[in-house]
């Protein structure tokens, strides 16, 4: 599947939720044509914290690194819940072809891509859903569950020179308004992340804004047991001030297509 097939599978023109997946990710995704086995029908939830089913008035944000937030998200699919990927961040430079199969992690070797925040297994997952989520019939309104990278502001790696800087951030702008959300009948969020606790920085900045507006926010840590807990979303630094992006994107690399990801050499788009 080319990357125009593979965006088509994640932003179904018959979701309402569509919009908000952001392409980025996908500008350079070629996926190897595959038949979904029985093991990719199943999935594998290993001790995971899943709802029992979809519930019409509840959302979920799932921050958790790289390729489980795509794992998690289609467990969460098979309960009828729709995803949407909000990953702003390049694999690598414009000129990569990035191809995946079952037996393939794309042109080079994981873990050897020069990069910051390393998205060969991320890549892989989205090609794996592309072949699954056809497969899961859902409604057009079913309730989202919005997907982040949470190692995207550093991946484990120093920014060198070297390195393609592909680490961004996630911003209000990148989501439905609270008013949008409630409009479609959702009144409260779970917050998925590997421990339950306040959301990252980046993310406060979503999540209190919905708050503020009367949604309920849960969190849940991904093998925790027991029913999500509130939260009261602690306050970041410049909330709401009009200059947060700017100064937020400082020593970040704008993509030149759009999302983040250049060398630290290039003074981006």
């Amino acid at each position: 599947m080319k990357s125009e097939e593979v965006y088509a599978k994640w932003a179904p023109t018959e979701s309402i939720w569509s919009p908000w997946v952001v392409p980025v990710p996908f500008a350079q995704l070629v996926c190897v044509p595959g038949e979904v086995t029985d093991g990719e029908r199943a999935g594998a939830t290993g001790d995971w914290w899943l709802p029992e089913r979809a519930e019409k008035g509840c959302a979920f944000v799932v921050d958790l690194p790289g390729e489980m937030a795509i794992e998690y998200g289609l467990a969460l699919a098979r309960r009828g819940i729709r995803l949407v990927p909000v990953i702003d961040g390049s694999p690598g430079p414009s000129e990569q072809v990035f191809a995946f199969s079952e037996a393939s992690v794309g042109p080079e070797s994981h873990g050897t891509r020069k990069v910051v925040v390393d998205m060969d297994e991320l890549l892989r997952g989205l090609c794996r859903g592309a072949r699954i989520l056809p497969e899961l019939k859902m409604s057009a309104d079913a309730p989202p569950a919005f997907l982040l990278d949470s190692c995207r502001t550093n991946g484990g790696r120093t920014p060198e020179r070297e390195l393609f800087d592909n680490r961004w951030k996630t911003f209000p702008q990148d989501f439905p308004s609270a008013r949008l959300l409630k409009e479609r009948g959702i009144e409260s969020v779970v917050l998925v992340q590997e421990k339950a606790g306040q959301p990252c920085e980046d993310l406060q900045h979503v999540l209190l804004r919905w708050q503020e507006a009367g949604l309920l926010i849960r969190s849940q840590g991904i093998s925790e047991s027991g029913p999500p807990t509130e939260i009261r979303v602690d306050k970041p630094s410049m909330f709401r001030a009009s200059w947060y992006r700017a100064m937020a994107i400082l020593g970040l690399r704008r993509g030149v297509f759009g999302g983040f990801g250049n060398w630290p050499h290039s003074t981006g788009g």
